[in-house]
């Protein structure tokens, strides 16, 4: 994918981003972000209880780099139906690079955001499954 399909893809996401909205029985829901980082999303996790997920969605505002980044993102884990175990092994920079890091400049934290809040949803999980009821 040249530059320009690369900024395409980043651009229709952004502007109808997939999987977006309010998961009604997430089992968590995690903010990230702030304006400071050119947004904030929150993303919605439901998992089976056996290390993979059963519903995820996304709400968020900012830049076409976040938000569209968090989209590919969420899209990416669904498409390929990633376990938890290697939703937390995916590499930020391999990500960056997909992205094209000539798309995103120094927007790293923009660009990272979906995916660090997503890593952060699922250790939530985690720590509320190993606590019990």
């Amino acid at each position: 994918m040249d530059r320009q399909d690369r900024v395409a893809l980043l651009v229709e996401h952004a502007k109808n981003p997939h999987h977006e909205g309010v998961l009604e029985d997430a089992d968590v829901a995690m903010p990230g972000g702030g304006p400071e980082c050119g947004g904030s999303v929150v993303v919605y996790l439901k998992g089976d209880g056996n290390g993979r997920i059963e519903g995820l969605s996304f709400t968020g505002q900012g830049d076409t780099i976040s938000i569209g980044a968090a989209s590919i993102a969420i899209q990416k884990v669904r498409d390929e139906g990633l376990t938890m175990d290697e939703v937390l092994d995916l590499d930020y920079g391999t990500f960056v690079e997909g992205l094209g890091r000539d798309v995103v400049g120094s927007r790293t934290r923009n660009a990272t955001l979906g995916l660090s809040t997503l890593k952060s949803a699922i250790r939530k999980y985690r720590r509320g499954k190993q606590s019990g009821p």
